[in-house]
């Protein structure tokens, strides 16, 4: 659905009569907003709980007072260019689909807005949405924005799956030994990613069979009265089947879009999973190479980030403490928690956020720059007839 970038416009020159309806259907989503940031934080706090349940405030605190500094910046900075490169990996299919309008700056401002909407929402449901809304906003075209959209999408998944595929095979013991219980996360997030790239593919290129599976799952849940408005669905599903088709014109006519796509991803997700060595050697800590690090970490990315749970709070947590308890020391893995999710996740959590309150100004801002052009020039249209309506005997 196409949102225009005009409708606060119309939602202020509307006649009185219309406000009550738009002010009541924004309440919804003020409220949805709300308790959506309390249950993050929710989860966070009883992370936090159960983390420190058996540690000491000032345990914790000093053993990070006594970290090194210098690896500590090598994470925040792996984090801060791995948060930069959600952007520059849209701006790359924004670049082959609407040539140079969008600037890399502005690029990257769109990946802050998926990322802090991912990160406040279950399951990142608002990340993409959003990043739709201000992108139109900005005068992405709808095609543009969505089909990027999906590619970057596309490519996250498959980059998900792919690393931890290439590295579990020389440091399976090491992983299998460290899961735990996570072992069923694990299982459960290779079988959705999996699910998910194959229903691309194939929605990209065998329509015909992706059309009568999705009819045949219609049909079941109407029958099981799951769903109540099977046309409104189908006619949802189609329009989405048709944009994944214009994702594989996309890819055949620029090959190097995917390759390019996957690369930034790979660089992305790489700086994400050596943050807990960084972290390791923040510490003093040796033994265990990096390699061992982005392979457990990539195993515990793909077993948390399809959970239904606002930026995964609470299980990566109780996942790092699981996986890498026998990496670090005992009385070291829960600082070590926290510095990695610190660098990882609360940073750029903050950063998003001012980046995205940032561009909703600026965005706010042209909106009433336009409203006021727009109400100028209905002015001076109507000050000519005015001027040459012949005076009153």
């Amino acid at each position: 659905m196409k949102m225009n970038q005009t409708e606060p416009v119309h939602a202020e020159s509307a006649a009185p009569a219309v406000e009550p309806t738009q002010t009541e259907a924004k309440k919804p989503k003020k409220r949805w907003r709300i308790l959506s940031s309390v249950f993050l934080f929710a989860l966070i706090a009883g992370a936090m709980y159960f983390a420190l349940r058996d540690t000491s405030l000032a345990e914790v605190w000093s053993a990070v007072q006594s970290a090194n500094p210098l690896w500590l910046l090598c994470a925040l900075g792996a984090s801060l260019i791995a948060a930069v490169m959600f952007g520059i990996a849209l701006h790359i299919s924004l670049r082959a689909l609407d040539g140079k309008r969008i600037s890399l700056i502005r690029s990257i401002g769109f990946g802050f807005i998926g990322q802090y909407y991912t990160a406040i929402t279950p399951a990142g449901a608002a990340g993409q949405p959003m990043q739709l809304y201000y992108m139109l906003g900005y005068g992405v075209e709808v095609s543009h924005a969505s089909l990027s959209l999906l590619l970057v999408n596309a490519s996250h998944q498959i980059v998900v799956l792919l690393i931890p595929a290439l590295l579990f095979p020389f440091r399976a013991s090491l992983i299998l030994n460290n899961l735990g219980a996570f072992l069923w996360f694990l299982l459960f997030g290779a079988i959705v990613n999996i699910g998910l790239i194959l229903f691309l593919l194939f929605a990209m290129f065998s329509q015909s069979f992706v059309n009568r599976a999705v009819n045949w799952a219609i049909r079941l849940m109407t029958k099981i009265k799951i769903i109540k408005r099977p046309e409104a669905i189908q006619a949802r599903v189609n329009k989405q089947i048709a944009l994944y088709k214009q994702g594989a014109e996309v890819f055949r006519k620029h090959p190097w879009l995917l390759v390019g796509e996957l690369f930034a991803y790979v660089v992305l997700l790489g700086m994400q999973f050596v943050i807990p060595f960084f972290i390791y050697r923040a510490f003093g800590l040796s033994g265990f190479g990096m390699v061992d690090f982005i392979a457990l970490q990539s195993i515990l990315y793909l077993a948390v980030c399809f959970l239904p749970l606002p930026g995964s709070a609470g299980a990566s947590e109780s996942g790092f403490v699981t996986i890498f308890r026998v990496l670090f020391q005992s009385s070291l893995i829960v600082p070590a928690m926290l510095l990695s999710r610190l660098m990882s996740f609360y940073v750029i959590l903050l950063i998003s956020g001012v980046i995205s309150l940032i561009m909703h100004l600026i965005l706010t801002q042209r909106r009433k720059r336009a409203l006021a052009a727009a109400a100028t020039d209905s002015s001076l249209q109507e000050t000519p007839t005015s001027l040459t309506t012949p005076p009153e005997a």
